[in-house]
């Protein structure tokens, strides 16, 4: 079966339509459960939620790890590092040489968990 699906903006507007298939014995237990657009909508929707979480926990796992390295936040030691050269001579002969490398991976992932964090809004808000 031959499944059409599409996203409409919030005044309704259609912004986008992709072609799916789908296995017969899916489209026929979802059209029992009720109507076929929605099911399929809310199931692709669960599949969306559940990813962009598991990304969310793994970004903020990373992040974790360079706040417990270096003893403070992203936004405090991406300060810090720009600002206070005694604190740069600190890191690079006591915790990490290579901290500039450390520090884009950090913000990676905290910029990451924003964008995630907006797009995870944006379904659920809906």
């Amino acid at each position: 079966m031959l499944y059409r699906a599409h996203n409409t903006d919030k005044a309704g507007a259609s912004l986008a339509m992709q072609s799916i298939s789908i296995k017969d014995e899916y489209a026929e237990l979802f059209s029992t459960l009720g109507d076929l657009q929605a099911t399929i909508d809310m199931a692709l929707q669960r599949y969306a939620l559940e990813t962009i979480t598991q990304k969310i926990n793994e970004l903020r796992h990373q992040d974790e790890g360079y706040s417990v390295k270096y003893g403070m936040g992203y936004a405090d030691f991406s300060t810090k590092t720009s600002t206070d050269i005694k604190f740069v001579n600190h890191v690079e002969h006591s915790i990490e040489k290579t901290w500039e490398i450390d520090l884009a991976n950090w913000e990676f992932c905290h910029r990451g968990i924003e964008d995630w964090m907006q797009k995870l809004q944006t379904i659920l808000l809906a």
